[in-house]
C-alpha cells in the first residue's frame, strides 16, 4: 500500500525537525540508550514497539532514534486541544485512541500504517503513571500483536518518573532517563503463542518500579517545591485513615486530621509518613473505595464539551465540581447533577484533565485539585 500525501508531508517535516528535537530532548533530560540484540534503529520493515509510560516526553524520547518514525497511539483529547491539534494532525504520525474503550477505528488505522510500511508505537498502559509503577495493560494490545504477526520490540523506560512526576507542579533538576530496547517477540514466534502468553511476555518486559530503581541509583532531583501536587494523587492519610486530608507546600506534606508532618526529599522519597513512596501509599489507599464514595470532595474547574463530529473543544466556563451522595454536582457555568452510575468511560489525561461521557455529551473538566479522588470515585480500574 502506497504512502498517503499526509504521510509524506509528515515524513518531510519530521526529518527537517529531527536535529531540533534531538537538542530539545537533550535539554529535557540526560538520557542513556541500551540497545539489545536484534534491535536496529535503521531497520526499514514495520514492527510493533511497546513502552512503559513514565513521564510526558517519553513519547518523544522512545521513538527518537528510529529512522523510520513510528505511528504513535495517543489519547483523542490531543486532537481537540488547540495547543496540540496541529502537531498531531499535521506534523507527527499520531493515531487517536479513546482511553479505556475498545476502538475498531484505531485498530484499522494501525493496520493501515503497517501496510504502508510504518512501525507503530503503543504505550499499552494508556497513560503516564501517577504512582511510579507500570500499570494495567489493555489485552486488546496483545490481540493486535497476534493479528499483525510482526516483530515486537519493547522499550523499558527507567528513571524518568522521579525526574518528572506526572502529579508534580514544579520541575525537577538533573532529569535523567534510561531506555532499554529489546526484541521481545520475534515475528516467527507469534503464531505459536496464545494471547495470554504474549501478555505475560509483554508485562515482564515492560514492568518497572521507579522506587526500587531509585533505591539503587540514588539520583538526586533537588528543588524547592518537590511535594506540591502530591495531594492530587493521595487521598487517604496512612496514619489516621482520614479522607482528603493531605496538604502540601514547597517540600512539606501534612495531614489536616492527625497533624502528621513530613517532607519529600531530593531523591523523591517521603519522610515522616508510614510509606516513603507512592506505590505503597496507593496500594494502601485503594482499600478505601467504600469510604471514598461516602466522602465529599470539591474542586474549582474549567468545563468544556468535546464535539465528536468536528473534533473541537467548546468552552462552557468556570464551575465548582462537587462529589456527594453518588452524584457529580456542577455549579456555575453549568448547573447540573449527574448520577455517577450513568457516567461512561471516566479518564484522566495530562495532570488534571477529567473526561467522561454522559447522555451522549463528552465532558472535559480541567480540575484544580483532587484528581485521583474524583477518578477513583468514578472508576477503580486505573
Amino acid at each position: 500500500m502506497e504512502k498517503r500525501k499526509i504521510d509524506k508531508q509528515q515524513d518531510l517535516i519530521m526529518n527537517l525537525l529531527r536535529p531540533l528535537v534531538y537538542l530539545w530532548m537533550r535539554i529535557d533530560a540526560k538520557r542513556k540508550v541500551i540497545r539489545g540484540e536484534g534491535v536496529s534503529f535503521r531497520r526499514k520493515e514495520p514492527f510493533i514497539m511497546l513502552a512503559n509510560h513514565t513521564f510526558m516526553f517519553d513519547v518523544i524520547h522512545v521513538p527518537l532514534r528510529f529512522k523510520n518514525v513510528p505511528f504513535i497511539v495517543a489519547n483523542q483529547t490531543l486532537f481537540k486541544k488547540p495547543s496540540t491539534k496541529f502537531l498531531v494532525t499535521q506534523v507527527a504520525h499520531v493515531i487517536a485512541k479513546q482511553k479505556g474503550q475498545s476502538d475498531t477505528a484505531t485498530v484499522r488505522d494501525l493496520i493501515g500504517a503497517v501496510k504502508r510500511g510504518y512501525p507503530i508505537l503503543i504505550f499499552p498502559e494508556g497513560d503516564t503513571t501517577f504512582y511510579g509503577e507500570t500499570n494495567y495493560i489493555e489485552e486488546s494490545t496483545m490481540k493486535l500483536i497476534k493479528k499483525l504477526e510482526i516483530d515486537v520490540i519493547t522499550c523499558n523506560v527507567r528513571g524518568g518518573y522521579l525526574s518528572k512526576p506526572r502529579w508534580a507542579i514544579s520541575k525537577r533538576k538533573k532529569r535523567y532517563a534510561e531506555f532499554y530496547y529489546e526484541l521481545t517477540i520475534p515475528k516467527e514466534e507469534i503464531k505459536n503463542l496464545s494471547v495470554d502468553e504474549i501478555n505475560e511476555k509483554i508485562k515482564k518486559a515492560l514492568y518497572h518500579n521507579a522506587y526500587d530503581y531509585q533505591r539503587v541509583h540514588r539520583i538526586a532531583h533537588p528543588g524547592k517545591r518537590l511535594a506540591e501536587g502530591l495531594e492530587n494523587v493521595v487521598y487517604v492519610c496512612p496514619e489516621c485513615e482520614a479522607i482528603h486530608s493531605i496538604q502540601t507546600e514547597k517540600n512539606r506534606i501534612w495531614c489536616t486530621s492527625c497533624h502528621t508532618e513530613g517532607l519529600m526529599d531530593k531523591f523523591g522519597f517521603i519522610q515522616g509518613f508510614k510509606y516513603d513512596n507512592l506505590i505503597e501509599w496507593n496500594q494502601f489507599q485503594r482499600q478505601y473505595q467504600t469510604e471514598l464514595k461516602k466522602s465529599i470532595v470539591s474542586s474549582k474547574a474549567m468545563l468544556y464539551y468535546l464535539n465528536e463530529e468536528n473534533q473541537e473543544l467548546t468552552p462552557v466556563g468556570d464551575v465548582l465540581l462537587t462529589y456527594k451522595d453518588y452524584h457529580l454536582n456542577f455549579e456555575g457555568a453549568l448547573n447540573e447533577s449527574i448520577p455517577i452510575d450513568q457516567i461512561i468511560n471516566p479518564t484522566i489525561t495530562f495532570r488534571r484533565d477529567l473526561g467522561f461521557i454522559y447522555q451522549d455529551r463528552s465532558f472535559l473538566i480541567i480540575l484544580e485539585k483532587s484528581t485521583a479522588g474524583f477518578l477513583r470515585i468514578l472508576q477503580n480500574k486505573y
